[in-house]
Formats: structure tokens, C-alpha cells, sequence
């Protein structure tokens, strides 16, 4: 061997890759948003791989975790309330306009129940 050639070991360390965040976003009433791996402000829950790239739309947000909707598990029934349709007081059915002088009536909502 030469006295010219010189043996160098170059140590080189990776740069650190850091697993993506999968993070979906919902609105107040739990219903998705939208999906993403950035981090911008608002609700939001960490979500495994698959169901990111599920990115389905007909899923709930319920205590901090994904609730499919299933349809059989969604109870909607009309409720009185102080707000919502006027109706005649003994009738749900008989829907009254604002400019009917009817003094009896009573005002209904739709109230979804989901388990």
C-alpha cells in the first residue's frame, strides 16, 4: 500500500423522522370537519392511520372519540320547545303562520338522540 492513500470513516446520522399526527377536526355539534396532519387551531381529536384514510364524513365526534352513525341507533322525535315551528296547541299538525290570529299554539323542534 501507498503512504498516499488514507482510509476516512464518515459517520453519518440520519435526520429524525417524525411520525405524522392524524389529527380530525369537528364542529360543535360533533360532526367532521375535516381531516388533516397539520396543526391548525380549533376541535379537534388524534385518529389512527386507517380511519384517516378512511376520511369518512358520516362519522361523530362523542367524548373525544370516533362514533359511527348508524341509522338504527339515531332517534328523532318532535319536542316542545320555545322556539321552532308553530303549530295549533292540541295538533302538531296544523302548522300556523305568523299572521294568523290563532291564540292557542305551541311551538315544536326536531331533537335527534344517537346512541
Amino acid at each position: 500500500m501507498s503512504d498516499d492513500l488514507e482510509e476516512y470513516i464518515l459517520v453519518w446520522e440520519a435526520p429524525k423522522i417524525e411520525a405524522p399526527e392524524f389529527r380530525l377536526y369537528y364542529k360543535e355539534d360533533g360532526s367532521v370537519d375535516f381531516y388533516t396532519c397539520e396543526k391548525p387551531e380549533g376541535n379537534y381529536i388524534v385518529i389512527d392511520q386507517q380511519t384517516y384514510a378512511e376520511g369518512r364524513q358520516d362519522v361523530k365526534v362523542v367524548n373525544g372519540r370516533v362514533s359511527r352513525i348508524r341509522p338504527h341507533t339515531t332517534i328523532e322525535k318532535l319536542v316542545k320547545s320555545d322556539r321552532g315551528q308553530k303549530t295549533a296547541l292540541h295538533d302538531v299538525s296544523v302548522v300556523i303562520t305568523s299572521d294568523s290570529t290563532e291564540k292557542e299554539f305551541a311551538y315544536w323542534e326536531l331533537k335527534t338522540y344517537e346512541y
